[in-house]
């Protein structure tokens, strides 16, 4: 992180400093954001950068920022002097002025926001909201399209990537997990085959040769493993060399965030009861709160909770409304 050196400003210094003191690796996400809202914070979050990309991206962001600072208002040194005067909002208006996409406005926001310790909607509360429906990445991708390019891989002998395709198809694995991956982290269990990843905390392993494998936010998770696919992941896991990733080198062309989202429409298929059979009383613990069974979606269309909540923690997220509108796309 090099933010001062390439900018050579008091201002840059700042953020420099503000992102160093709040890296939070092999830090639990989850107990430090309860902490910190339990402190009084006015931000959902823990207050901490605990993932690499996060880090590298915010870094990226705060150096745009204080390069436009000092092209702007050069005078200004501190950050809370910055929140004070507008100038965040300014900031983020210049990237909507752009052009930008709404997701990617909001990337920009939300490390602005880090860097102030605020809420996005005290930075900039007038920009493009982010609707999922709107969103185009990998909708196109289909259970047709996932067939044919498993086939075509197969039959060019690229046993490789075919092995990767299916590797990410039984688990949901995302790409950076996925280029980890080895053997030793998948498990068969009385209820059978699982994926374990450990996050960043080494003392997770479930037995003595598994492999660490860093996930988004250091989160440990335990993922479930469809049972129509354990004979492939049997085939898979005999030829993998032990304690040598088995997907270390994946390219771009393979569609791992569509791939994840037929692993989690599969998943839930598998779990989910018909809606009818839900009382209409019925009620379930999600995220230490009591909600409905039935879960209506800003669209009008009822999913069964409990089933969300399995696939939810196979996927790494805690909430039913991320995985409907980010994965359950294939299923509408």
């Amino acid at each position: 992180m090099n933010i001062y050196n390439n900018v050579h400003t008091p201002f840059a210094k700042a953020c420099e400093d503000r992102l160093l003191s709040s890296i939070g690796k092999n830090v639990s996400k989850h107990r430090a954001r309860a902490e910190a809202v339990q402190n009084g914070s006015k931000r959902q979050s823990s207050g901490l950068l605990h993932a690499d990309t996060t880090i590298d991206n915010y870094a990226k962001i705060a150096q745009k920022y204080a390069v436009w600072m000092k092209e702007n208002h050069p005078d200004c040194r501190r950050l809370l002097i910055a929140h004070k005067r507008h100038y965040d909002r300014e900031f983020v208006q210049s990237i909507i002025d752009e052009g930008r996409k709404p997701a990617t406005i909001k990337t920009y926001t939300a490390a602005v926001a880090f860097l102030h310790n605020c809420t996005m909607r005290e930075v900039h509360s007038e920009r493009p909201v982010v609707c999922a429906q709107d969103a185009t990445r990998c909708r196109t991708f289909s259970e047709d399209e996932y067939n044919r390019q498993l086939a075509r891989r197969t039959s060019k002998g690229q046993s490789a990537i075919a092995d990767i395709m299916q590797i990410c198809r039984m688990a949901g694995l995302r790409k950076d997990e996925a280029q980890q991956i080895r053997r030793e982290n998948f498990l068969h269990t009385q209820d059978g085959w699982v994926c374990h990843v450990t996050g960043s905390n080494k003392s997770h392993r479930l037995r003595q040769d598994e492999s660490v494998v860093h996930t988004k936010g250091g989160r440990e998770r335990t993922i479930e493993i469809v049972p129509r696919y354990e004979n492939i992941l049997q085939e898979i896991l005999a030829r993998a060399e032990p304690g040598k990733p088995i997907c270390s080198q994946i390219p771009d062309r393979v569609n791992i965030h569509g791939i994840r989202a037929l692993y989690a429409a599969e998943l839930y298929l598998l779990y989910a009861r018909q809606i009818e059979q839900i009382p209409p009383n019925e009620r379930t613990r999600e995220n230490g709160k009591d909600r409905p069974s039935r879960y209506v979606d800003h669209q009008g269309k009822v999913w069964d909770r409990r089933a969300l909540l399995r696939v939810s923690a196979s996927l790494g997220h805690n909430r039913s409304e991320v995985v409907v509108q980010n994965y359950l796309w294939v299923l509408r």
